[in-house]
């Protein structure tokens, strides 16, 4: 398929036997969005009307490159395109640099390309977003996903974040073992989402970051490597309105690993969060904490360190405490807008929190819990008068208010 759009669109899709575009006279000149899809065959977008036409070819505004994977290297031109915002590539297997650094370019510099929006899919020879000696290539960025990209093993040459991203994604990238060295005073990040990935740590300076509103840290199995958990200081001014602790995958270890062990690294970040004090997030909102491996806790908070939950929390996630055999209805004072609460996966939980501490409860959840399943049983469970004025609640897939009919 070949269409011209005509307001400056181009797009070509599901061409088989395309190789390149100067092959059979195609041109990036005079388009605002480009969108290449589905030609297996295509290794090259370079076009001879573009090096000669750099002023027309500026005004592409979006860049689309999907399922092209010969394609080896990206436009020539791509530091040209002034008024590019958003560029998005996927299932190029065959790419391992957005700029090739064996290209002579020696006219880029680092305040040309302007482009905010990048987007990286399933290109499983991308080693970095960037390449040696062309390091600003995204100093313009505010928004990155990389998701799927087995290679990757450098966000940036320099080891640095553009200071204008604020949103950063990074899904199953095992390569990747650092984002960058240190947060910049002047970074903007709102929102860290990593999953499944090599991180071993986040960056210094996270304290920087008084813009942070999000942080989601999934199954990255390398955190049991860390040495210096204090990478995860949050800043006593943060406005963070979501804060996800969850699991940190535990990796296999065989009889010979000489890796210490996975529970010692899992307190310790539990532990740090803990000592920091989660009611300093005076604007959280969420909070879903995973307790793989702190097997020390038996209760959620902590009896008997004082620590308190901030009052501006409505929803609420616990699981996988697999030791955890009660709720401290103490640290929940004062959570007069708790909506949501959901329990899964703690075999020993037993009790809940005080009745008047969950008035304001509008939705339970529980879910691989038999003990407190057990407990809120409506004819005979101890807990059942904690949660009979809720307006809705569920137990392990079952609806007990309203009740299920039979």
């Amino acid at each position: 398929m070949l269409r011209f759009g005509n307001l400056g669109y181009f797009e070509i899709g599901g061409w088989k036997e395309l190789e390149s575009l100067s092959q059979h006279g195609l041109s990036l000149v005079g388009h605002r969005s480009i969108d290449v899809s589905f030609c297996p065959q295509l290794h090259s977008l370079e076009t001879e009307e573009a090096e000669l036409q750099p002023d027309k070819v500026s005004l592409v505004e979006s860049l689309w490159i999907c399922g092209c994977e010969r394609l080896n290297r990206l436009p020539k031109v791509l530091h040209k395109l002034t008024f590019l915002t958003v560029m998005s590539i996927s299932g190029c297997e065959n790419l391992e640099y957005l700029v090739d650094e064996k290209e002579d370019n020696k006219s880029m510099n680092s305040t040309l390309c302007v482009f905010e929006d990048l987007n990286i899919y399933h290109c499983r020879s991308l080693m970095s977003l960037s390449s040696k000696g062309h390091k600003n290539i995204c100093n313009q960025l505010q928004l990155l996903r990389t998701c799927d990209c087995s290679k990757l093993s450098c966000l940036f040459s320099d080891t640095k974040l553009p200071t204008t991203l604020k949103s950063l994604q990074i899904d199953r990238c095992p390569e990747l073992e650092c984002i960058a060295q240190e947060f910049d005073e002047t970074a903007c990040l709102e929102s860290i989402l990593i999953e499944c990935s090599g991180i071993k740590s986040l960056p210094q300076g996270l304290d920087k970051l008084i813009h942070l509103q999000e942080i989601r840290l999934r199954e990255c199995s390398n955190w049991f490597l860390l040495k210096n958990v204090s990478c995860l200081q949050l800043p006593p001014t943060s406005e963070l309105s979501q804060l996800m602790v969850v699991e940190i995958l535990e990796p296999f270890q065989s009889a010979w690993s000489a890796s210490p062990p996975f529970e010692n690294y899992a307190t310790k970040i539990y532990r740090l969060l803990v000592e920091w004090g989660l009611h300093r997030l005076t604007s959280l909102q969420e909070l879903t904490i995973r307790g793989g491996g702190c097997s020390n806790v038996v209760s959620f908070p902590e009896e008997g360190i004082g620590m308190m939950l901030p009052p501006s929390l409505t929803s609420i996630r616990l699981s996988n405490f697999e030791n955890l055999e009660f709720i401290f209805s103490e640290g929940f004072q004062g959570l007069g807008t708790l909506r949501n609460l959901f329990i899964y996966s703690c075999p020993k939980l037993t009790y809940l929190l005080e009745k008047a501490m969950l008035l304001s409860l509008g939705y339970l959840y529980i879910l691989f819990c038999p003990l407190l399943k057990e407990e809120c049983s409506s004819d005979k469970g101890r807990e059942w008068s904690k949660i009979s004025h809720i307006p809705r609640a569920q137990i392990d897939f079952k609806s007990v208010i309203p009740r299920e009919s039979d």
